[in-house]
């Protein structure tokens, strides 16, 4: 979902009054505004999501790795990732990882830092042009960063921990560090958004319900 929709008052006070106490509570401990929105989106995605499971109580708990999961429950898996204006939520029966990242410039040297050199030439195999390059580096690290929320474990893994490689024309990935080799990266573009979803699963339905 965009959160502009929540730059409106009425609609802001709206969905938070619909919220869950622990949600509210999240909302309210954060300072800038952009942030509130954006945690209040995701109240709201999280909030469907779960009525559409039939949960019309749940809880949120930590995993051992800090990742949010549904207390009492092995059979739900969610995650949620923004960026600018765009907050997603992926659920599914099996663990999973989501990254969504608006469309930015990678400087050299940020490129030299998150992505190995065969990362750096799978980027140009998949660019059409030069100016597609932003593009293709924000996509394969949304694919990273989703590996490594489905992990539970973040940025702590390390992004050059990861190798990524083209294979019957699907991105696939490698580590050392972590199991991803049988792992499914789905990928997804909104306007000038990329979407990586991680998943044992092969596919899944996109929906924007708001």
């Amino acid at each position: 979902m965009n959160i502009d929709i929540l730059e409106d008052q009425t609609q802001f006070d709206l969905w938070y009054d619909k919220m869950p106490d622990f949600r509210k509570r999240k909302v309210d401990a954060l300072k800038p505004h952009r942030s509130k929105l954006l945690s209040l989106g995701a109240g709201m995605l999280l909030d469907k999501a779960m009525k559409d499971c039939g949960f019309d109580d749940y809880e949120i708990e930590l995993s051992e790795n800090g990742k949010p999961r549904i207390k009492g429950r092995g059979d739900v898996f969610f995650n949620i990732s923004h960026s600018g204006e765009m907050v997603c939520l992926g659920i599914s029966d099996k663990e999973i990882g989501v990254d969504v990242e608006k469309v930015k410039h990678f400087r050299e040297s940020l490129i030299n830092y998150v992505f190995m050199p065969q990362d750096q030439e799978l980027a140009k195999e998949l660019a059409m042009s030069e100016s597609d390059m932003d593009k293709v580096y924000t996509r394969l690290w949304t694919i990273k960063e989703s590996i490594m929320k489905h992990t539970g474990k973040g940025i702590s893994l390390g992004p050059k921990t990861i190798l990524l490689r083209l294979e019957n024309g699907k991105i696939k990935a490698s580590s050392a560090a972590c199991d991803c080799e049988a792992l499914n990266l789905i990928p997804y573009e909104i306007d000038d958004y990329q979407i990586t979803i991680c998943s044992e699963c092969e596919d899944f339905t996109l929906l924007k319900p708001f």
